[in-house]
């Protein structure tokens, strides 16, 4: 059975105004090795894609970040030292997928390699069912768009929580979608790397 880490309840209240984070958002290049704390990841990863609103009926939940026909088809996947871990956005926890620890391959740029913390976006192709994604192109391009809403809410978390984040395109996804143990249908489309500033 897999490991499930359950996280601690997100902190909402951080006294950091939107506007300022939308001013001072980087991407940094540079962090200390000390590891991100359970609190931290609770944090970041309900602001990437948390549920706002339970599902109800037939009805979806609602996240933090928009989805084409709220397909909510990117998966986010966490590469910590201890392990890599699929966030289940509904129980706000950490599913194991392997004890390993692959952050090497968070990235190309050898600099990336010493992250405290990976996170990887991986487009689940086969949840978007609308009638308007119904080609191949269609289901990319959208799924592409909705990683980046995800990947600037983390820019923006991180900017208030004064942790140091960058996005990365140079991933080895061959790699990387065989060590995650990922189907056809699932996509890596970006992965970024999170630390604490030096």
């Amino acid at each position: 059975m897999d490991r499930i880490i359950k996280l601690p309840e997100p902190q909402k209240e951080l006294e950091f105004p939107l506007m300022k984070a939308l001013e001072k958002r980087r991407s940094i290049r540079k962090w200390k090795d000390t590891p991100i704390s359970k609190q931290e990841i609770s944090n970041l990863l309900w602001a990437a894609c948390g549920i706002t609103k339970e599902k109800y009926g037939n009805v979806k939940c609602k996240r933090t970040a928009p989805s084409a026909c709220n397909a909510q088809e990117i998966r986010v996947y966490v590469l910590l030292e201890k392990g890599a871990f699929l966030y289940n956005e509904e129980n706000h926890e950490l599913v194991e997928i392997i004890a390993d620890d692959i952050r090497e391959y968070t990235g190309t740029q050898k600099m990336m390699k010493s992250a405290p913390m990976g996170i990887v976006f991986v487009a689940d192709l086969s949840r978007m069912t609308s009638p308007f994604l119904r080609s191949k192109d269609a289901k990319r391009f959208s799924a592409w768009v909705d990683t980046g809403y995800i990947s600037q809410n983390i820019y923006l978390y991180c900017t208030a929580a004064n942790l140091g984040t960058v996005a990365l395109s140079l991933v080895d996804r061959d790699k990387l979608r065989e060590l995650l143990q990922l189907k056809e249908h699932e996509k890596i489309v970006l992965t970024q790397v999170v630390g604490h500033l030096e």
